[in-house]
């Protein structure tokens, strides 16, 4: 991959507009360039309208009701061009990322105020991870609209061709009784009424009496068309013809992989050692098509080849530890608590791999995460330590850490500091001080940062900035406001991911996608001389681990 570019655009079914390529105003003139061949200036015209909406009403939403509303930020704007290819909700890059349609963004399909909403609307089920909910908390929206905003909407709602198009246009339907409710700050109400209110948890809404059948009813209908928009697009790969899971079985049976295949609970149903007993996968696979037997056999192949490139690389394979017994057992692969061998799950929660194909960017994330979990085997064994020249200065970096943490929380405004403190008092109690006890949060976790650094050595660029991708993001939902210090040590050593990428700046990158800015620098809970020293620290310890090549044979490591 000689730039980003050909990353942005490497499925035909879905190509992204990154968060690097992003601002207010839509996206920077670089990515219209790459974007030109592939849609009309129209397009891009109408993306960067809808995107500079989008940004000004949730700015004005979050300065009015930041209770129920989030202020705007860069997200990556996966945009799908062939919607029978990618499942409807999909989050390609997870919880950084939004799935829209082309067709949301085309001047004779569309309009801003239907773009608008889009962003808006996947915005907030990205932070529920839930469909109807996120309709139904965005409600209050529509109390800010004019009437011929909301023409301009329903209008689009009828041309668009989006899978759940019937969810917007049940949505339509609805608007006019929408605009009879209230929310406390809004649009509260200006008489008291005798009739009563229902408020909407967390949403800040008031729904009269008279008026919540009709909320129910919208919320069914758009359950009911999200329902369709997945299982028509399962129906579409669903089992055409011959089943293919005796050919399946046949190739595991003459390959080999050295892969485990796990089903419910975490059973095995398919074991290299024992290639010929097919009976339980092939009870497991059940009549499967010919989409999702391609899907299994290319998921496993990758989980195979890197793993056996990681595997020949080792000096001495058989010094790799045994797993940790906490070792988590599912995911896109995990390391076999027992067996020391990879395992893919073919009823993984939530990944269809029965019945659907490889979503965008899955296998990626598939073969990084299958390395990741050899690297932590490696790093467990002592492969990845700290360089021998920079051990006093790793002892060092740590005191300095604490330190910093420790000034952090010292210097916090007093409304912060009474909020944190039974956590701040804990934490001292924990660790001596509190900045001790935080600065053991990237510590921690360095094993990971570790595994990262070996797997560099195997992953294509593709597959490592997918990872990386995939690992930074927001915390708001992660931490209550109490530990909003344990949030921010989270932070500084997550963004160390950022140093393994591709992405030009890092911290451009990081502040305009997870409400950094809003969150710690705003209010001053960290000044951007502290977040540059604490970024610095936690970098300058990163740098002290190195991998130690005795432990590896890099003449055997061949792409």
């Amino acid at each position: 991959m000689a730039n980003l570019a050909d990353f942005y655009f490497t499925h035909d079914e879905l190509f992204v507009i990154p968060i690097e390529h992003l601002s207010p105003r839509g996206v920077s003139a670089a990515f219209r360039t790459l974007l030109l061949p592939r849609v009309s200036a129209g397009w891009v015209d109408m993306f960067n309208d809808v995107f500079a909406t989008y940004w000004a009403r949730a700015s004005e939403l979050a300065a009015r009701a930041p209770g129920n509303w989030t202020p705007p930020r860069l997200q990556h704007v996966c945009v799908v061009t062939d919607p029978t290819r990618v499942r409807p909700y999909f989050q390609p890059f997870n919880r950084c990322s939004w799935l829209l349609y082309v067709s949301d963004f085309d001047p004779a399909l569309s309009h801003r105020e239907f773009g608008a909403y889009q962003l808006l609307h996947v915005e907030r089920m990205g932070l529920l991870q839930e469909v109807t909910q996120a309709v139904v908390r965005n409600l209050s929206y529509w109390l800010t609209r004019s009437d011929d905003e909301i023409a301009q909407f329903s209008a689009a709602c009828a041309r668009t061709p989006r899978p759940d198009a019937a969810a917007f246009r049940a949505l339509a339907d609805a608007l006019p009784w929408i605009r009879r409710l209230h929310h406390a700050s809004l649009k509260p109400p200006v008489l008291i009424s005798l009739e009563p209110t229902t408020a909407i948890p967390q949403s800040g809404l008031l729904v009269p009496r008279s008026l919540q059948p009709r909320l129910e009813t919208l919320k069914r209908r758009w359950t009911a068309a999200a329902t369709r928009a997945v299982d028509s697009f399962r129906t579409a790969h669903a089992r055409r013809g011959r089943d293919r899971a005796g050919e399946l079985c046949r190739w595991l049976r003459d390959a080999q992989p050295r892969v485990l295949l796990t089903t419910d609970g975490g059973r095995i149903v398919w074991d290299p050692d024992e290639p010929d007993q097919i009976a339980a996968v092939r009870a497991a696979l059940g009549g499967i098509g010919e989409s999702a037997a391609h899907r299994i056999r290319d998921d496993v192949t990758i989980i195979d080849e890197r793993s056996r490139r990681f595997l020949t690389s080792l000096a001495e394979p058989d010094a790799l530890p045994a797993p940790h017994r906490d070792t988590a057992q599912g995911g896109l692969s995990y390391l076999h608590v027992d067996r020391k061998l990879i395992a893919y799950n073919l009823r993984e929660p939530a990944m269809d791999r029965l019945h659907a194909p490889t979503p965008p960017y899955e296998r990626f994330m598939l073969a990084a995460r299958t390395i990741h979990e050899w690297g932590h085997l490696a790093a467990d064994a002592g492969w990845i330590p700290v360089r021998d020249d920079r051990r006093a200065a790793h002892v060092e970096l740590r005191v300095q850490l604490a330190v910093l943490f420790d000034e952090v929380v010292r210097d916090a405004p007093p409304a912060v500091r009474s909020l944190t403190g039974n956590e701040i008092i804990r934490l001292t109690a924990e660790a001596g001080s509190a900045g001790a006890a935080l600065a053991q949060i990237p510590l921690n976790r360095m094993p990971d940062y570790q595994a990262n650094l070996l797997a560099r050595r195997y992953l294509t660029a593709a597959e490592l900035e997918t990872y990386i991708r995939n690992n930074v993001y927001s915390l708001t939902l992660e931490y209550p406001a109490a530990k909003l210090f344990q949030r921010l040590a989270r932070y500084a050593y997550e963004y160390q991911y950022l140093r393994l990428s591709q992405i030009a700046d890092p911290r451009a990158y990081f502040l305009g996608s997870t409400w950094f800015a809003e969150e710690y620098l705003e209010p001053r809970i960290v000044t951007e001389a502290q977040l540059t020293r604490l970024l610095d620290v936690v970098g300058s310890l990163c740098d002290c681990y190195t991998v130690d090549e005795t432990k590896f044979d890099r003449a055997r490591l061949v792409r």
